[in-house]
């Protein structure tokens, strides 16, 4: 065969790969000939169009000379002669002649007989075949559609069979006529998501938005949606046909006999093809709409519909599941897929009682046939391609069968789709125009890229916040300026610095704080350099962003209020206002509209006002981010959290031991002591924590509040398949990774140890509400808009990530290689709703044996104790800020009994209730050993405490009798901030009492700074005999606390507090 064209060659796996063409072949020695080039192995699916009247005539002749040549199924009521003779007079009558039933049903079973690419039509005598033809509307053709699928499927038992409507007529030949839409009648719908992705068979995309267009609502967006079927009928009507629920249960869910991972994938498909785009033709007459249904071969599921790459590409995502090495071609690990999901979906269809055979089976059969076919009419149109299995091809007769294809009439032949008859014709452009245009569009776009004012954005980060934000807001900016992002490690030299200014006309700096106020550790240098002078910003147009933390209210945001401060005295000009971000509230909204406000005000400022540029780049401007998923190396949530933390600190898995809570039933603020087990090696791990360092604990959301959202997203990936999420703004960006700490995690992973769903925010918050109301309203919202909102990738990417909690640890390293924990619980009502916080609800439900992920850290700003354990401690704390004191108690306990000698320890604790006081129970043991006298004051009143016939005064006493003989604890003073409680125990200084183990009560009205200031005696005590001091909790009660102590000691003539804070005697330790 030769060629004077050029062949293009397409790869099917992708239905985006660019053909290959061969030109080479025109070179051929041999033009004709069994040497001449070969279309063998071409797909050869472009479609026949109509007949003229002449070939019409040359088919009908051939074919009733086959027809009445067939004395096995043929039986004709008129002779040969006379049947001709009147279908030719119908022809030159009309243009068009009709079959009769049986040489209708003849024409379908021949056509499959003669069907080159079915490896199965050895069946072909056993075909029912249905006359349709008097079906006319698109509700007709779809009725009687069902009814044969009804009759293919059998129960499961397939049936062979084919449905035949209406032919083509000669005056309406330049129309589709009656047409299904559908390739096949059963199967999956494709959904196209915003970033590009695919939902479900991209085959079926296309046909999807046509059925949408047309007024089909999906259920639900998923992966194995069964398409509705579209119908065109003679008068060109198309109607969309929802299936109905009966043959909606035609799927077979594929599940694996011995591997649970595959089961898990909650894969599926259809249990019979049901081709139903191919045209019949038979004698010159073209029936476009006709359905042929018989029953699968394994092999056609999985390798050429759940492997292939133009498919549901799944060959990589179960490779990872079944925990394979996918990293290289030489693992063999697609042979093992492939195997393994074949496998699963025959023992999925035999489980479901469904027919299908095996490849091996059926090339057996079909090899059979073939030889039957050469021995009864000598010869059998093959395939090649087709009939051999796409796996182990090498293993059966067909693969080693030379074969010949060419084409018989009655035949099954591809056509023309509808929509081609709906196209118009477009120009056609030459390629040299088309290049030429190219060419002084891209020398248009680069002069123009040349005239562009130049935006630099500089970040500090230390977790990877402030380069995230530094890329959305290289992505808004690069719309209308040259954008570029840079570390500020690059402009720590004056060089880098003084090149910066000149290559930038506007420069972005986004800084977060570390520590007490600190910069980021990449920033440490420049901070120097800063606050020595070193820069000068002359010539530097700015603006700041500062990233913190409203937890630590005296140093939020500190590095960049000293970054916008020292640019400007420096000799920049501020752009804008420097804007904040906090950590603890919206922190994403507070940028993305601090940015907008900067770009609108940067194009006003900076762009020319010709042409109305600066509208135009306004009206464009989005923040709108664009999410997807994406397979990845399967890595441990261990992994991933040590990226996160840095290589500094070790992750730990911890184990739930004991939850003991330390609050009465009803309390409004609960505190609970866990105990955290954890495995260490002997050798490396002989000190691992020191008393008043930190555990950071990353908590998880409930499983409850987790399955509650995950059932209201979208396009939800398969549970078992590790994923990276990958983002960008603009279409022309390339894709990057969300947050680069996590990938290689599962969906479950991802929503249950990854997304803070505490803070969703409001406009999904507000989505999931309305869908919760409609739910328990018996309605469902708009399946459109909840898609738009409630992306499976987007939602997590628009939510912040869980941050990691620090908690003192409040005990000593021991043996047993076990650890307390103080924490306190906060609950309130918000909105009618009881609410609490993460790490609340973490540590309320968790279970004995819960496995928590965390490390312990070795931050330096830890408070530490003294080496000499002499010394006398003076402690101050409010609430759960005494956990620490628990651990310097902890180990003077420990000193003590193994006979080193203990100074005393003085306590002052703060909490708002009486019932909230949980010392007693804590200091039990160590009071047994060691000298402790505890301050107590309760900052407000608990007025339902009163039990019948008692006045608040006499029950405190009561309560307090009752603690005093439970505690070995030798002094208690304690202080009612919002009681006059009027009575008063006798009892005696400290110091008469230092080994009596008697009580004193002092009631007085005031907080902890008040009993401070009331022992005065005690402080200066502590300082002149070279104590140390610690105060502990929240950031205004730690400031009082500080003042109150500068004063007492200034009062006693004691060294300042600022000398003993030189000294390391004075420490504390912050929060909220």
């Amino acid at each position: 065969m030769s060629f004077k064209k050029n062949v293009e060659l397409n790869d099917f796996r992708c239905d985006a790969s660019v053909p290959l063409t061969d030109s080479l072949h025109k070179d051929s020695r041999d033009k004709f000939g069994p040497w001449a080039p070969c279309q063998g192995s071409k797909m050869l699916t472009s479609g026949r169009g109509p007949l003229t009247q002449a070939e019409a005539i040359v088919q009908m002749n051939k074919f009733f000379d086959n027809y009445y040549a067939d004395l096995e199924l043929c039986n004709p009521i008129l002779t040969k002669k006379v049947r001709v003779t009147q279908a030719l007079s119908t022809m030159e009558a009309t243009g068009d002649y009709e079959h009769t039933a049986e040489e209708l049903s003849w024409a379908a079973k021949t056509a499959w007989r003669n069907a080159p690419r079915c490896v199965g039509r050895h069946l072909w005598k056993t075909l029912t075949v249905v006359d349709a033809r008097k079906a006319s509307s698109c509700r007709d053709v779809f009725d009687a559609i069902c009814r044969n699928l009804r009759v293919s499927y059998n129960g499961g038992q397939v049936n062979p069979s084919a449905i035949v409507f209406r032919q083509r007529y000669m005056e309406a030949k330049d129309t589709p006529g009656i047409r299904v839409w559908n390739g096949v009648l059963l199967a999956f719908a494709g959904f196209e998501k915003e970033n590009g992705d695919v939902i479900g068979d991209p085959k079926n995309v296309y046909l999807a938005n046509l059925a949408k267009s047309l007024g089909w609502k999906p259920i639900k967006e998923g992966n194995f949606e069964l398409l509705p079927i579209i119908i065109t009928d003679a008068n060109q009507n198309t109607e969309v046909f929802e299936i109905p629920n009966d043959i909606k249960g035609y799927v077979v869910d594929i599940t694996h006999p011995t591997e649970p991972e595959i089961t898990k994938l909650g894969l599926q498909w259809y249990a019979i093809p049901s081709v139903s785009s191919m045209m019949l033709e038979a004698g010159g007459i073209q029936y476009t709409c006709n359905q042929v249904a018989g029953f699968f071969q394994d092999t056609e599921i999985s390798i050429m519909n759940l492997l292939a790459e133009s498919r549901y590409n799944l060959m990589e995502p179960i490779g990872r599941a079944l925990k394979l090495d996918v990293s290289k071609n030489s693992t063999y690990w697609k042979c093992t897929v492939a195997t393994e999901l074949t496998r699963a979906v025959y023992h999925s269809f035999k489980l479901a009682r469904v027919s299908m055979t095996d490849h091996f089976t059926l090339s057996d059969s079909f090899h059979l046939f073939m030889k039957e076919e050469m021995r009864t009419r000598g010869g059998c149109p093959t395939d090649w391609l087709w009939v051999v299995p796409p796996m182990s091809g090498g293993l059966v007769p067909t693969f080693h069968q030379e074969m010949l294809r060419y084409t018989l009439s009655p035949s099954y032949e591809y056509q023309p789709g509808p929509e081609m008859f709906f196209r118009k014709r477009r120009n056609k452009v030459s390629f040299r125009a088309l290049a030429t245009t190219v060419m002084k569009c891209l020398e248009m776009m680069r002069e123009r890229f040349k005239e562009r004012k130049r935006a630099t954005i500089v970040y500090a980060t230390e977790g990877g916040t402030a380069l995230s934000y530094a890329r959305t807001a290289e992505s808004l900016f690069v719309k209308a300026f040259s954008a570029s992002i840079l570390p500020i490690t690059s402009i720590t030299n004056k060089d880098g610095l003084q090149k910066c200014i000149d290559c930038s006309d506007i420069v972005i700096a986004i800084a977060s704080t570390f520590g007490e106020g600190g910069p980021p550790s990449m920033a440490e240098e420049f901070h120097r350099n800063l606050l020595n002078k070193s820069y000068r910003f002359d010539g530097m147009q700015f603006a700041v962003f500062g990233l913190g933390s409203s937890q630590y209210i005296e140093t939020f945001a500190n590095f960049g209020k000293t970054l916008d401060r020292e640019m400007e005295i420096g000799g920049g000009t501020r752009i804008t206002e420097v804007g904040f971000g906090d950590d603890q509230g919206n922190q994403k909204l507070e940028f993305d509209n601090w940015i907008k406000a900067l770009y609108e005000k940067c194009c006003k400022d900076y762009l020319p006002l010709s042409g109305r540029p600066q509208d135009t780049a306004i009206e464009g401007a989005t923040l709108d981010k664009v999410y997807r998923w994406r397979y990845s190396d399967k890595r441990s949530l261990s992994e991933c959290f040590q990226e996160e933390i840095g290589p500094s600190e070790k992750m730990f898995e911890f184990t739930v031991k004991a939850k003991k809570s330390l609050s009465p039933d009803g309390a409004s603020e609960k505190y609970y002591l866990l105990t955290l087990s954890y495995n260490a090696d002997p050798k490396r791990d002989m000190l691992l924590f020191l008393p008043g360092q930190h555990i950071g604990i990353f908590p998880k959301n409930l499983s409850s509040v987790k399955e509650k959202i995950v059932r209201r997203l979208s396009d939800v990936p398969f549970s078992s398949i590790p994923l990276i999420i990958e983002e960008k703004i603009a279409i022309h960006e390339p894709w990057r990774q969300w947050n680069p700490n996590y990938s290689g995690l599962t969906i479950d992973e991802f929503f249950g140890n990854v997304a803070d769903l505490k803070q969703i925010p409001a406009n999904l918050h507000e989505t999931l509400e309305k869908d919760d109301k409609n739910g328990e309203n018996g309605h469902k919202t708009s399946r459109e808009d909840q898609l738009e909102e409630l992306d499976s990738a987007k939602f997590i990417g628009q939510i912040p990530t869980i941050k990691r909690r620090l908690f003192s640890i409040a005990s000593c390293q021991n043996d047993s290689h076990t650890l307390n924990i103080l924490i306190a619980l906060h609950e309130f009502m918000s909105d009618g709703k009881m609410v609490r916080g993460l790490t609340s609800d973490f540590v309320r439900q968790a279970p004995l044996g819960e496995k928590i992920q965390g490390y312990l850290s070795k931050g330096d700003e830890q408070m530490r104790l003294p080496q000499d354990s002499r010394l006398p401690l003076l402690l101050v704390s409010v609430g759960s800020g005494f956990a620490p004191f628990m651990s310097f108690i902890d180990a003077r306990e420990r000193a003590a009994r193994t006979g080193i000698k203990t100074g005393p320890i003085f306590i002052f604790h703060g909490c708002r209730y009486k019932e909230h006081d949980f010392l007693n129970s804590l200091l039990e043991s160590a009071a047994t050993v060691l000298n402790i006298k505890t301050f107590r004051a309760y900052s407000r009143s608990e007025p339902d405490c009163k039990k019948p016939g008692q006045n608040g005064r006499v029950e405190i006493k009561i309560e307090a009798k009752k603690m005093f003989k439970k505690s070995r604890v030798q002094d208690l003073v304690a202080a009612y901030s919002r009681t006059e409680p009027n009575f008063k125990m006798p009892g005696q200084n400290w110091k008469a009492v230092r080994k009596t183990g008697l009580t004193t009560v002092l009631a007085k009205k005031g907080y902890v700074q008040d009993l401070i200031a009331e022992q005065g005696e005690v402080v200066a005590r502590v300082s002149r005999d070279g104590g140390y001091m610690y105060s502990c909790g929240g950031s205004e009660a730690v400031g009082g606390v500080r003042g109150q102590l500068e004063k007492t000691l200034l009062e006693q003539g004691c060294v300042s507090l600022q000398e003993m804070m030189c000294r390391k005697r004075y420490q504390e330790e912050k929060f909220g």
